[in-house]
Order: structure tokens, then sequence, then C-alpha cells
């Protein structure tokens, strides 16, 4: 019995795992030249030697079968072609059309021009095959036969079916390579804008400043597959941070293909990136899964904290990291172990858990500096000392340390509590400052925490300075930054500098003019003081203190940057809070939201750095007192008066509206 085809549906078969090996080889085993090269071979020989016998069952047939061979002989040639026009993408296809030499954007244009018209080639070759396969079926097509006689002319299949059913087959597969170059030319043309509440979509401008300090090209290397929204994200980033600097290259591989330079990074995974400054790399991790990228708390693999996440790698790649020593020992909030059992209910241990995890992204290893230590001297390796809301104060001992270690140029954040007894001591001659106990309570520009007069001491303040240390706060903090709890810093006089220029000082975060110092702690402006007490007055208290010593020479007689230092009349900025995160969840913040950043950034000469650095886990819902009644009101007055005021309107108008006119009709 004659075949219904003049060559048999495994041919086809034969071919699509010959095209299937061309893949493995190519993709999966690229990192393994052995096997690749078997691989390729192997589905090379099964491409070709098919294609071949197709041509020669087509030559060797007649009338309708050969027709329908030509037909399925130009699926393969088209496949053939789809593979030609891969093999150019290749280092060794490149250097053939001598474009080897190709680099950058160029490089990007070409290989995506490419991948388009072969991948297009192939999906338009191989659907109407499989169509053209599926239509026929097994039936009497297990062997060759390639017979020429009339009775295998009648047992054929008809021509005409398998063109139709050929020619929708390429209609489908055209209608798909539509969509694969709609999306290349969408991807080309890309043009995004953020709108949504999370910032992933832009660098801050702390990482636009370090990038810009950086004297050679930022290269970044994306291994993510090869269509993913994850990486669309991670690219639109640093194509914005590109178009902001103008030195950073951005290259795409597929881990696979790249197997060597995945391995010279120890890129074992998909979704990481990869930067370079020369010799020096830094690698971050990003969940390839859109969802989890972006909704995931995990801080360290997600969207919602890239700008951070690469803030903190291109400080790594600028500098060395430096160590920060934290004051230990006095009952200091990051070690609320040492407070003093007498102080038991007056001050509440707090947790830094935040401030630790920020100095380490700021580059800074933190070290604890206990009184012994503190009391000999400060470790020559320190680059800033902080001392955090001592709950005992300082030895005498430590504060003279302090003083010539501020006295050599050193830096020093100091943090104080209006609860606690310990003060400056003999600082405030080098400092200028004072610290008053007494605590800044506000009635009218407060957070709203549990309804009761306890409230007002969460003032809430938005008067920054425009110093170095609060560029950040006063451009970020809209509904004011909260003070719990906040003492105050006065003028003092410098200790006597022997005629050298003064240090020069600068209040940079006030208190709101509603604000008064509760001297007699009841929550209440008391305007006219009761006998034998101060009057409280209202106005803007100093609540921090930048001051920055002169210029001073050194042993070899070259000068040396002055001593710079952060007072802080509220260590509650520094310490951790619980707060609404929106949709149901719950975030761990500094209570100062970005004031540590910027801080650390002076305190180390890195202002130049300075800036917001864009993430979506400190955005705290909150608001203040009069933004509560002005929302209250509106709910509860504003509309119901609106819905009242649609319906006066519309029964008005039908009220106004002129009866219709009767006429009488004779006839």
């Amino acid at each position: 019995m004659a075949m219904r085809t003049a060559t048999p549906w495994w041919a086809s078969l034969l071919f699509g795992i010959g095209l299937f090996l061309l893949f493995i080889g190519e993709r999966i085993l690229g990192h393994l030249p052995g096997a690749r090269m078997v691989a390729t071979g192997l589905g090379a020989v099964l491409v070709i030697g098919v294609t071949a016998v197709r041509a020669y069952a087509m030559l060797a047939s007649r009338d309708a079968r050969r027709r329908v061979e030509r037909t399925l002989l130009v699926s393969h040639l088209g496949s053939l072609l789809a593979l030609l026009l891969y093999a150019l993408t290749t280092p060794t296809g490149m250097k053939l059309l001598g474009q080897a030499s190709l680099t950058g954007k160029s490089l990007t244009h070409y290989s995506g021009a490419m991948t388009v018209l072969w991948m297009v080639a192939l999906i338009a070759s191989i659907i109407p095959l499989a169509m053209i396969e599926f239509s026929l079926g097994t039936a009497r097509r297990e062997r060759f036969d390639l017979a020429r006689s009339a009775d295998a002319e009648l047992e054929g299949v008809e021509y005409l079916r398998v063109r139709e059913i050929g020619w929708s087959g390429l209609t489908v597969a055209l209608a798909i390579a539509l969509g694969m170059v709609t999306c290349r030319v969408a991807e080309e043309r890309n043009v995004s804008k953020d709108v949504s509440y999370f910032k992933t979509s832009a660098p801050g401008d702390s990482t636009i400043n370090i990038a810009k300090s950086l004297s050679e090209p930022l290269k970044v290397l994306l291994f993510f597959p090869s269509a993913n929204e994850v990486k669309d994200e991670v690219r639109t980033y640093f194509s914005s941070l590109r178009a902001a600097t103008g030195k950073v290259q951005i290259e795409e591989y597929d881990r696979y293909v790249s197997a060597d330079l995945a391995a010279k990074y120890r890129v074992n995974k998909d979704g990481v990136i990869v930067l370079l400054r020369g010799e020096k790399s830094e690698t971050l991790e990003v969940d390839t899964d859109f969802k989890r990228a972006r909704t995931s708390k995990r801080a360290s693999n997600t969207l919602r904290t890239l700008d951070r996440e690469v803030n903190t790698r291109l400080l790594k790649l600028v500098r060395d990291r430096r160590k920060a020593y934290l004051a230990v020992g006095h009952g200091e909030i990051n070690d609320p172990n040492s407070i003093d059992p007498s102080f038991t209910g007056k001050v509440r241990p707090r947790q830094t858990q935040v401030f630790r995890k920020r100095l380490s992204d700021l580059g800074y290893d933190t070290k604890n500096l206990g009184l012994i230590d503190l009391a000999r001297d400060v470790p020559s390796d320190a680059t800033v000392v902080i001392v955090l809301g001592p709950t005992q104060p300082l030895q005498a001992a430590e504060l003279a340390s302090l003083d010539r270690y501020l006295a050599k140029g050193g830096r020093i954040l100091f943090a104080l509590d209006p609860q606690a007894e310990a003060t400056l001591g003999q600082l405030e001659g080098r400092l200028g400052v004072r610290f008053e106990r007494a605590s800044i309570t506000d009635d009218r520009s407060f957070l709203p925490q549990r309804g009761s007069p306890a409230d007002r001491r969460f003032a809430l303040t938005t008067q920054f300075s425009s110093h170095a240390s609060t560029t950040t706060l006063s451009r970020t903090i809209e509904a004011g930054l909260p003070l719990v709890d906040s003492g105050a810093l006065f003028d003092a006089d410098f200790a006597a500098a022997g005629g050298a220029e003064k240090p020069k000082k600068t209040f940079v975060i006030r208190s709101m003019e509603s604000a008064w110092l509760d001297r007699n702690n009841n929550y209440t402006f008391d305007e006219k003081a009761a006998e034998g007490e101060a009057a409280e007055k209202r106005d803007r208290y100093n609540v921090a203190a930048a001051v920055e010593g002169a210029k001073t020479k050194g042993a070899d007689g070259k000068e040396t940057d002055g001593f710079r230092a952060l007072v802080y009349a509220d260590v509650d900025l520094f310490a951790d809070a619980v707060v609404d995160a929106g949709f149901g969840q719950r975030a761990l913040v500094m209570i100062g939201g970005p004031i540590l950043e910027d801080a650390v950034r002076w305190l180390g000469g890195e202002e130049v750095f300075a800036g917001e650095v864009i993430t979506e886990d400190d955005k705290p819902i909150k608001h203040s007192k009069s933004q509560d009644n002005v929302w209250f009101l509106l709910i509860i007055v504003g509309l119901p008066l609106l819905v009242l005021g649609l319906g006066l309107t519309a029964t008005r108008r039908r009220r106004k509206k002129p009866a219709l006119a009767t006429r009488e009709v004779t006839p």
C-alpha cells in the first residue's frame, strides 16, 4: 500500500530534535566547550540531513505529493536561514561580517536587530511546519515512499488542504513576530514615568552624586533572563543614572551564554547585578519574580530598596570601609543593658537596629568604645565617635579624651536625653553649646499617639537650616520631623583659644515657634509662672547644632581640617520605631528618618555625597494634629454637606422647569 506522503512523519520529528540539540548546545552548555560542540554538531547534522532528504524526496516525487514536500521543504529552508542569522550574532559570525569591533550601544543595536530577525524567521518556519504535520497525522506515513505511479498519486493527501493549513500557520507566526517586533521597538523607544507611591525607577540624589565623583566610568553588568520584568525595572533605574551622570555603561548578559564572565564574578543565579570600577567589583541580587521583588519584606533582594543597595555598593567602590566607635557602658540606647537600675521606669529602653544597619550601608564598621578604652584615648583608626543618649554622666577622663580627640580634628556625634543625667560637661567650652534637660512641648503641632496631653511631647518641626547635615531632611520631611521628648540647646561661651579663630557653629534643627520648654512637666503652657518657677515662653528652640573647628597646622606645617561635631538634644531621633507602612503592613524605621545619612557624611567629610536615597520602607503614614482635624471635618461634615448640596440643587432645578402648556383641540 502506498504511503500518503513521500516522507515519513518522523522526519519532521528528527528535524525538531536537531533544533532542540542546537538550543541545548548554544544556550545551556555554553560554558562546557566539549559538550557544546557535541550537542551543536549533532543538532546541525540532523537539521541539515533532514532538509537534504526532504529536498531529494521533493525531486523524486511528482504532482500533488511533490507540492506537499515542497511546502515542507520551504519550512525547513526558513529554519536554516534563521540559524544562519543566529550564527551572524556569534563572535565568529560578527568577525566574518567585519563587525567584531562593535561595542557599547552599537553592539546592542546590532545584536537586538539580528536577534529579532532570526527569531522571526524561525517562528515563521516552525509553526507552519508543526501545523501541517499535526493535520497530516501519522497514519500511512511510517516510511519513505518515492513511487511515481498513478496509484501513489491517488492515495496521496490533498495539497490544497495542506496549503491552507500552511498559510494559517504562517499567519499565526507572523502575528507572533509582529508582537516581538513591537516589543523590541517599545523597548528601544521606552519612556517611563513613575507615578506610583513607590519610588524605584529613578536613582536618588546621593547615588547620582557618588557616581558623578567617579574618575572612571562605572560598568553595570546585568545577569537576567532575556525576557524579565524585573530586568526592565533595573535597566530603567541604571539608564536614569547614566542620563544623570554620563558615567555609567550598561551591559546585559545571559549567565549560560557568558559562562566565563559569570564564573569570574561568581554569578551562579539569575538576578545578579555586578558593579565594576577598574579592578574592584561589587554585586547585589534582585529577585527575578516581579511580584516578590516588588512586595517582599526582604530588603536585600527587592526593588523596594534598589537605590539604597546600589548606593551602599557604590560607596564600597569609591573608598574603603571606615570605623565608627560607639560609646557604651553609660546606659546608651545602643547599650540598654548598662542602664543603671535607679533609672528603671524613668528612661525607657530603646533599640538601634536601623541605626546600625544604616551605618553599615554608609560604609562604616561599628565598634564599641567602653569606659576604660575611652578614658585612655580615642583609637587612632576612628573616623567618627558616636555617643547616643548616655543615662549616666561620662567620667571626667572620658570627656577629657573626647576633648583631646576634637582638638586633633576628630569627628563626634553626641545625642542627649532630657530624662537622663548626662551633659556635655567640659565639651561645652569646646563646642559652644549648652544642653538644658527641660522637655520641648507643643500643643499645636504634634503627633497624636494616645489622645492624652502627653502627646504634646511628640512635637513636630519643619525648621531646618540649609546645612550639609540636613540636606535630605529639609527636602523630604514634609509632614514634620517628630521630636520625642526632646531637650534644648543654648549658646555657650567658647573656651579660650589663645587668639585662634573660633569654631563655626550652626543650629541646624529648631522646634516650631509654638513650642515651649515644659519645666514643670504639666504638659500645659503656663504663660504666667507660679511662685518660685520660671515663666514658660513659646519660641523656636534649638534641637541640633553643627560645630566646625578652624583649620590647624600639623607637625609638618601643612593645614588640616578642624574638628566637626554634631550635638542633638533628642537621642530618640536615632532610635527604632514600629510604624504603619500602609496596606496592613508594619515597618521598623528610625524616628529621625533620613537624618543619619547626611549627618555621618558631613562628619566624614563626604557632604558631596549628600542627598536623598530613595526607598519604599521609610514611608510611615503619619498626620499632625491639625491634619487629623482637617480629615475628620472633611469626612464627618464635608461629605454629608456635599450630598445635601447636590440633592438641593437637583430638586431646585426640577421645580424651575416650566409646566407644559395645555392646548384644547377643537375638531
